[in-house]
């Protein structure tokens, strides 16, 4: 079983309202309301700056990933570039050396071909040799 409220109490709930308290009441409920329109004002304008800030730095994001993709792809072009160069230049030395090769056995060839090939020095023959390979 509910106790009783207290005598004062009940006395005091049993009491009709004033038109004071009315307009108090209607004053603050309005307040109440006003100050809740205004927080949810707040809060969508909040919701808006974060909506566009998050746009911005995707697009931004977008754009050096753009810009960092166009300049690896040129340090790949130019990576390439420079390794068929080198193979080209590697291709054409190893094509001299071959050809400097053949030409000292060519040039061995003759000088051994030549009369008293076991002799020192340097005659007439070898001479004439020598400014042939040059």
């Amino acid at each position: 079983m509910i106790p009783a409220p207290p005598v004062a109490l009940a006395s005091f709930l049993a009491r009709p309202i004033s038109k004071a308290a009315l307009v108090a009441l209607g004053v603050a409920g309005l307040v109440a309301i006003g100050g809740l329109g205004a927080w949810c004002a707040v809060a969508t304008v909040h919701n808006m700056v974060e909506d566009a800030a998050a746009a911005a730095k995707a697009e931004r994001d977008a754009h050096w990933r753009a810009e960092i993709a166009e300049a690896n792809a040129k340090a790949a072009r130019a990576e390439a570039e420079q390794a068929r160069a080198a193979m080209a230049a590697e291709a054409s030395i190893k094509s001299a050396e071959k050809g400097r090769e053949d030409a000292l056995k060519e040039l061995e060839k003759q000088n051994a071909a030549l009369a008293d090939g076991d002799r020192r020095g340097l005659g007439r023959a070898r001479v004439r040799l020598l400014n042939k390979a040059r």
